[in-house]
């Protein structure tokens, strides 16, 4: 039985698997050709991203226990940062993973919020796209062996 080549994993270069993705309801509500590129996730990035979901739990308990002046100003501090009291950790742990997996075009947490807003549809498109790549690893950049079917040129 082969087993994991280790010695092979540890020689391999690796880039993040990417790809383009198409999201019809921007074409058709005249947002150019509606083609963004994203890629998978590291650890690291999925890590950052639980996090978030998690400030934005610990903030909004902050703000629910403050009263008067203090939870005015504590509400404005979240929205300028970009944390409302009602993003539910689910969807900002997703807004993080599309802000993370976007290549192109370059777009902020304010960007991919709107969004997520108006065409949750994309937004979701997106996002499930970036974990399907997630999931299957970033790519391996192995050198082709020759496959003989060429011959090789020769010295003059």
């Amino acid at each position: 039985m082969a087993g994991f080549d280790l010695k092979a994993f540890q020689k391999a270069q690796f880039v993040p698997r990417e790809t383009e993705v198409t999201l019809d309801a921007l074409v058709e509500a005249g947002f150019g050709d509606g083609v963004v590129k994203v890629r998978g996730l590291t650890a690291h990035e999925l890590a950052e991203a639980e996090e978030s979901a998690s400030k934005g739990r610990l903030l909004s308990d902050l703000v629910e226990r403050l009263s008067g002046a203090g939870k005015d100003k504590v509400g404005a501090l979240m929205d300028g940062i970009g944390y409302h009291q009602d993003v539910p950790a689910s969807l900002a742990k997703r807004l993080e993973h599309v802000r993370l997996g976007t290549v192109q075009p370059e777009m902020d947490l304010a960007d991919i919020a709107k969004l997520a807003e108006v065409f949750p549809i994309e937004f979701s498109v997106m996002a499930n796209k970036i974990l399907e790549l997630t999931g299957k690893g970033q790519q391996a950049q192995v050198k082709r062996k020759p496959s003989g079917a060429k011959q090789a040129s020769k010295q003059a």
